[in-house]
């Protein structure tokens, strides 16, 4: 190892920001260097080596088109920065590293001698594309390269600017593909991360896991009726509750910062809340997968109706399916609906989905209150 390299890894040691790394074999020497300086136990959280094609599709949870691309070194960094977040805390700036490639080896290959290094924070997209000219290098040599590559680009990313030069030749590249985004709603509602979570207006992370009760809402104004209900959702659960308000509407545009923080400031840190842009809960159990969706009587009665689903009972199918595959369910409080007071008894549900909504009996829980009728007062009622 070079003084230049030695010297880059020093500064990366020394900042403030954690890696998970995932390199599919080409790349692996990086980790190598990584752990020899010392101080890497303040920057490597993880590091994997998914070398097989089943691996590689098991760490990023799908069959890419080509393993050797842009697309799966996103897709392979995205999953190790998910990784990271659930070691981390909102104090932890986690970046995940990633290195998928092509280059010298014992059999006939047609392709290019190449490699994918992604990058993948909070508010960062990063991709960095080496092309090696074929037949100049040994395996070895390619390695190194490749590997160097990887210490450079984390070196720019966290600090700036890298002491570090590749020695490339005339006809070889590195091209340079990214995006930041400017804050945590930005990146969210550009689907960049799929959650922001606070403790009442007190950030703990982004793109964490929760498993237990969800109770969605627009919380506009937050009341009574929503307190009592996660308390109880939590008994009869035996699991935490998190309020769950998506910032994007199907027919309207996304809230607006100010709006947002507002609404969050209604809850006490003791509250967890959730922050997505999931407004169809098909779409929510795919980022709060084997949990239970706490509803009014009113949301589920559109959940099982084909009018909500632009007539359409196949489009009604799929949706429900997509929730069960998840594992999520369903906890219903009764609502009063034209003068009367409804449960899901009041209800067709598919017989194929049935098992998945369980009703909070009436002598539990009623509180006839609306966030339409509380508008104009902002307290707790």
């Amino acid at each position: 190892m070079n003084s230049n390299l030695e010297y880059s890894i020093t500064r990366i040691h020394n900042s403030k920001t954690k890696l998970v790394m995932s390199v599919s074999g080409v790349g692996s020497q990086s980790i190598n260097w990584l752990l020899s300086i010392p101080g890497a136990s303040k920057t490597l959280l993880e590091a994997t080596i998914p070398y097989s094609n089943e691996s590689l599709n098991r760490y990023i949870g799908e069959v890419p088109s080509q393993y050797v691309s842009k697309t799966t070194a996103l897709s392979m960094a995205k999953a190790a920065y998910i990784q990271g977040t659930q070691y981390g805390n909102n104090e932890m700036d986690i970046i995940g590293v990633s290195c998928t490639g092509a280059i010298l080896t014992n059999r006939k290959r047609s392709g290019e001698n190449q490699a994918f290094i992604g990058l993948w924070g909070s508010r960062l997209k990063y991709v960095a594309h080496l092309i090696l000219k074929k037949e100049t290098r040994s395996r070895v040599e390619e390695e190194e390269l490749v590997s160097t590559l990887i210490v450079q680009s984390i070196e720019e990313k966290l600090l700036g600017t890298s002491e570090i030069s590749l020695e490339l030749n005339e006809s070889e590249s590195v091209s340079i593909d990214e995006m930041e985004y400017s804050s945590d709603l930005d990146s969210l509602v550009n689907g960049h991360i799929s959650s922001i979570t606070s403790a009442g207006p007190d950030l703990v992370g982004l793109d964490k896991n929760f498993e237990g009760g969800i109770l969605s809402g627009s919380f506009n104004p937050i009341h009574r009726g929503h307190i009592e209900l996660s308390k109880l959702a939590s008994d009869i659960l035996e699991a935490p509750v998190a309020f769950e308000m998506s910032i994007t509407n199907v027919d309207k545009p996304p809230l607006r910062s100010e709006e947002i923080k507002k609404r969050v400031s209604q809850f006490e840190k003791s509250e967890t809340v959730i922050l997505t842009c999931a407004p169809l809960f098909a779409e929510k159990s795919s980022i709060f997968p084997n949990s239970t969706f706490i509803i009014g009587n009113d949301t589920a009665l559109r959940l099982v109706d084909p009018k909500y689903y632009a007539n359409n009972v196949q489009n009604m199918y799929t949706s429900l399916q997509k929730i069960k595959d998840a594992k999520c369910n369903f906890l219903v409080a009764g609502r009063l609906q034209n003068s009367e007071f409804k449960t899901i008894f009041d209800m067709a549900i598919p017989e194929a989905f049935i098992s998945m909504f369980k009703a909070i009996p009436e002598s539990q829980f009623r509180m006839d209150l609306s966030s339409t009728e509380l508008r104009n007062n902002r307290t707790r009622l």
